[in-house]
């Protein structure tokens, strides 16, 4: 009896230790458990809690800084009235202080283009007469740089109105069919006119290739209004004496038309090769301008023996003259009695 008691006790005993868990009791742990998760799911809420007071707390700085605002404007436009009220004997309505902030903006944006409100007041008309002809601002440019080489040369001087420019715009790029002994102008550019070389040389500054490139829409037109196909390009220079170096031109002008060294490496001797020169460095810039294609140009040199005006020299102006430097273009005629053109049959 007692040994069988004693088998069932230690039974119950090892069956009961196959329920613990560290210790504990199935139930123990279940009930640890518990408390852990709810100890991680307040943890949770508390910083949700605390997330939801920060974002309360912003809402609230956002809705009291929005409040300011309105009583700053509120104030600002009372203080206004105050100043307006007097003189016209009523309150500033919504509308005009709209449009003092709408003016306000304006003149910000009027000031970071560069100009002052009286600038931009004294050319409002300008303004209004380019948008009613529908010009831009790039158009107005070329229209401008167009003006001056046309005045220049005599071809807008009568232009009054915005309309009688944009006539002789239009007129100067129209052919015109040439009168009996209407013979076609001759543009000559002068020294005194800014169209400088450096002494001796025939290489071109950037405001003078500027200059040409602005002159051959003109060139083209006075050619195709007389309906000629050749312009010449004559140097003409003054009588001071060259320093007596060794010209290469012979050599070196072939090299040079043909565009495989720059006219720089030209070194004339004396006067008439150095217009020869400055003739072909003219001469390679309007051969690239798209307007005097099918033109044929041709370089040549006055040297120093003609005066402005078509008349011989007697040598008795020797020394520095600016008007005797300078480069006239004139246009004319193809002859046809003897056709040597090359193989090639370029035609500039």
């Amino acid at each position: 009896m007692s040994e069988a008691g004693g088998t069932a006790v230690a039974f119950e005993r090892k069956g009961y230790g196959r329920g613990l868990i560290l210790g504990l009791t199935m139930a123990e742990t279940m009930l640890l458990l518990v408390f852990c998760l709810l100890l991680a799911a307040g943890a949770i809420i508390a910083k949700k809690q605390k997330e939801a007071a920060e974002a309360q707390k912003i809402a609230q700085s956002l809705k009291q800084e929005s409040r300011k605002l309105d009583e700053e404007n509120k104030r600002l436009l009372a203080q206004l009235n105050e100043m307006v009220k007097p003189a016209t004997g009523r309150n500033l309505p919504d509308q005009q202080w709209r449009e003092l902030v709408l003016a306000k903006e304006n003149i910000e944006s009027i000031k970071k283009a560069g100009l002052s409100v009286e600038e931009a007041v004294k050319q409002a008309p300008v303004t209004r007469v380019l948008s009613d002809n529908d010009v831009d601002v790039d158009q107005a440019k070329a229209m401008i740089e167009r003006t001056k080489v046309l005045k220049e040369f005599g071809y807008a001087g009568t232009a009054k109105t915005f309309k009688d420019l944009s006539d002789a715009l239009k007129k100067a790029d129209e052919p015109m069919v040439a009168k009996p002994h209407d013979w076609p102008p001759i543009i000559s550019l002068s020294e005194l006119d800014g169209y400088n070389f450096d002494t001796g040389s025939a290489e071109l500054s950037d405001r003078f290739r500027t200059r040409l490139r602005d002159l051959s829409k003109t060139i083209a037109g006075i050619a195709t209004s007389y309906g000629v196909d050749v312009i010449e390009v004559i140097g003409h220079t003054d009588e001071q004496a060259m320093s007596g170096q060794l010209s290469n031109m012979d050599k070196g002008l072939q090299p040079v038309l043909a565009r495989k060294v720059e006219v720089g490496t030209l070194h004339p001797a004396d006067n008439a090769g150095l217009g020869l020169a400055r003739a072909i460095s003219v001469t390679s810039i309007l051969r690239d301008m798209p307007e005097l294609k099918g033109f044929t140009i041709l370089p040549m040199s006055g040297g120093q023996l003609i005066l402005p005006g078509d008349h011989l020299t007697d040598g008795a102006q020797a020394g520095d003259v600016k008007a005797r430097r300078r480069i006239e273009i004139r246009v004319r005629q193809r002859s046809r009695e003897t056709d040597l053109a090359p193989a090639g049959g370029s035609k500039s």
